[in-house]
């Protein structure tokens, strides 16, 4: 009896080659999905006063530095993904921050996004890898 090579090779391990380091690196969004939900949901929205517009490795804007007053009166600074345009130094962006913590902010803008799902994006290939891999491991 003869075997050919496409009846010794197992054409799940690829997919799972694939798999893994995205596997990993989609576990790294979930502390900044679970932020972003936790602000969707019971995030308290208010102006803020951009005091500094902080570009990384190019030219865009990326983050803000801002501050805003929580309801009971205390100034709180926090840094935020910068919407687009970007606004300049002294004018006002909506934020939205957790009651609880008022440190924890993000832009309105950002939370409406496609950039704040990204990580569940890459999640969601990293499943369809993964059964990839399994169908292709049945099938050889």
């Amino acid at each position: 009896m003869y075997t050919t090579l496409a009846s010794t090779t197992n054409y799940g391990i690829p997919f799972l080659i694939i798999a893994v380091p995205f596997g990993i690196t989609s576990l790294l969004f979930i502390p900044q999905q679970l932020r972003n939900r936790r602000l969707r949901k019971n995030g308290v929205e208010t102006l803020a006063v951009c005091h500094e517009r902080i570009r990384r490795g190019g030219t865009a804007v990326e983050k803000l530095n801002c501050s805003f007053r929580t309801a009971d009166g205390e100034e709180v600074w926090a840094l935020v993904t910068a919407p687009k345009p970007p606004p300049w130094e002294g004018e006002e962006v909506p934020v939205v921050f957790d009651a609880r913590k008022p440190s924890s902010a993000e832009s309105a803008y950002y939370l409406a996004s496609f950039g704040s799902h990204v990580g569940l994006v890459i999640q969601l290939l990293v499943a369809l890898l993964l059964v990839a891999g399994a169908v292709a491991g049945a099938l050889s």
